[in-house]
């Protein structure tokens, strides 16, 4: 690998952009010999592809990460009963902004409405387990055919909360209403790629597809726009579909009262026997964070979905238990490849080895984070692994980079941020202290949320403050956002090396060989360092430490509530 400034040709390295990536993906299998070329190629700059290029950044040895799960308290928790009790009623409380507006799964696209009936209410072919691995859910097996073949094995007895039965009629009127001009749905272009639908029989259903597309079964997982509803109810439905609900899911909405409640009452014909074990859960929306605190502190209420601006004040009541579990929010840093200095890779580089993230992630979330590569942590096993991010505070090697790209001096810049998300706000604020040393003075503006869209949308930034939320597939994560066509790329970063792997995985079936061209493209983009990489927030729920207390709860990755099935009242 070539080397930089006479001060880092004798540092040993481990580069985890071309010997560990490379390394997995021969592991893993990577077919074709191009693919390993792709794999094995020093990333360049596409603007700097021949000069000399400074070593890779050193791993890092990381704290030990959050746990998958953990619970903490300020009281001992009780050990929990080992059999779960079947009944009782759950009061939970969420904040305002978990108020869907309507429950229609076709025509809204809030996160909110998503949340408040996925995998409790309305459920897909596809689903998410705990571990964010794809699973069985409506459908029992599938397989491919063909590239651009798919055929489901639909589960037989499933019944909706009216009382019929689910079959392959249903999921071609799912296509047929979700497509159709009339619906108008926001949803349709996740599902473009899907040529036509064809029952064979009552339980078996065959889709055919525009080319292959390897995160096909993952569009239907995320239930952004592939829940399945009984297709008699849904013809009649009309309005009624705004504000009820007829799925197939362990819960059925028995109430929905927009700015107060949903109450779920437990579906009895439920298809994963012996589940759920509540027999009704009441979901409060409160406008007040004071609100919140003050009906767990006073038990009006069993639990709660809180965020890190809660999270010293729960910590601070001892007679509360904090659950928390990885999340899928990124906190990222935007470099503008379009704009001096940062076209010039070194000076990239040079922040990417001064930053402290594990201080950020400290300050801001109050430990209650994960370090994060362009793959955010945790979801499920594409991610880099935390033990493998070439994350490195190294001051002299960020120096002889810096003198070496002509600004041994430092220089001024601006971060476009918002007081409207104080963890944005607060990473721009550390991150002008942690450049100070380079002799970087970079001055942080506010403006509102709307204007830093705006600015991202544009390119109108130096640097820029962004959240990334939760994509199905990690191609909706590196298409988007770093493709050189990708919708969401602000940078104007570009790696024909990085675009060539990126479109190969989508077409790619097979999950080994599709990790190991991810794997390859984050390698690309550790060694070009478009963004900054900070943190992914955990999950975060809190519940009463002493009986009753919720037992069996675990905050979700993508943020919904299904995981509710498995929750019952101890004491």
């Amino acid at each position: 690998m070539a080397t930089g400034s006479a001060q880092q040709k004798d540092r040993p390295v481990r580069s985890l952009t071309r010997r560990a990536f490379l390394a997995r993906a021969v592991t893993l299998g990577l077919a074709g010999p191009a693919a390993l070329v792709t794999a094995c190629q020093q990333p360049t700059s596409p603007n700097r592809s021949s000069e000399t290029r400074p070593a890779a950044p050193t791993l890092l040895t990381l704290p030990t990460s959050t746990p998958a799960v953990t619970a903490k308290t300020g009281a001992q928790a009780a050990p929990p009963t080992p059999t779960p009790k079947t009944g009782g009623v759950l009061a939970w409380a969420v904040g305002a902004d978990a108020d869907p507006g309507d429950l229609d799964p076709y025509t809204n696209r809030s996160v909110a409405s998503v949340r408040a009936w996925g995998d409790l209410t309305y459920q897909s072919l596809v689903m998410y387990d705990d571990q964010m691995k794809l699973v069985p859910a409506l459908a029992e097996t599938w397989v491919n055919t063909s590239p651009t073949t798919w055929t489901f094995k639909l589960r037989q007895g499933v019944t909706f909360h009216d009382g019929s039965e689910f079959d392959a009629e249903d999921v071609r009127f799912w296509f047929e209403r979700l497509m159709a001009p009339a619906t108008a749905s926001p949803h349709r272009a996740a599902f473009a790629h899907i040529a036509k639908v064809e029952p064979h029989g009552r339980y078996e259903v065959e889709f055919t597809l525009t080319g292959p597309y390897a995160p096909f079964l993952a569009t239907f997982a995320s239930l952004n726009g592939s829940a399945i509803a009984p297709r008699r109810w849904l013809q009649g439905a009309g309005a009624a579909s705004k504000t009820t609900a007829v799925g197939s899911g362990p819960f059925k909405i028995a109430e929905y009262v927009p700015g107060s409640h949903i109450t779920y009452a437990r579906h009895a014909g439920y298809w994963e026997k012996r589940l759920p074990y509540l027999a009704t859960v009441t979901l409060s929306f409160l406008r007040d964070p004071d609100a919140l605190v003050t009906a767990l502190r006073d038990r009006q209420v069993h639990g709660a979905t809180i965020g890190a601006d809660l999270l010293a004040r729960v910590r601070s009541e001892r007679s509360l238990t904090l659950v928390s579990a990885a999340g899928a929010t990124q906190h990222m840093t935007i470099m503008n490849a379009r704009r001096k200095p940062f076209d010039d890779v070194r000076v990239r580089q040079a922040l990417a080895l001064v930053v402290d993230r594990t201080a950020v992630v400290t300050q801001l979330a109050g430990g209650e984070g994960q370090l994060t590569g362009p793959i955010p942590t945790g979801l499920g096993s594409w991610a880099t692994p935390l033990d493998e991010l070439p994350y490195q505070r190294d001051l002299p090697a960020a120096r002889a980079l810096l003198a070496d790209a002509g600004h041994a001096s430092g220089f001024a810049a601006t971060i476009r941020t918002t007081a409207e998300s104080p963890a944005l706000l607060g990473i721009a604020t550390l991150l002008a202290e942690q450049l100070r040393p380079l002799g970087i003075t970079l001055t942080t503006e506010q403006v509102s949320g709307s204007t830093l869209a705006t600015a991202h949308r544009t390119h109108d930034f130096d640097l820029l403050a962004y959240i990334a939320g939760l994509q199905p597939d990690p191609d909706g994560y590196l298409s988007a956002i770093y493709h050189a066509n990708g919708a969401q790329n602000a940078s104007g970063w570009q790696n024909r090396r990085f675009d060539d792997a990126v479109n190969a995985a989508r077409t790619v079936l097979d999950p080994g060989q599709r990790r190991a061209l991810y794997n390859a493209a984050s390698g690309i983009l550790f060694d070009e360092a478009p963004h900054i990489w900070w943190f992914t927030e955990n999950r975060l729920a809190v519940v009463q430490a002493d009986p009753p207390t919720v037992r069996g709860y675990v905050p979700a990755y993508n943020g919904q509530r299904g995981l509710l099935k498995t929750a019952w009242l101890d004491g």
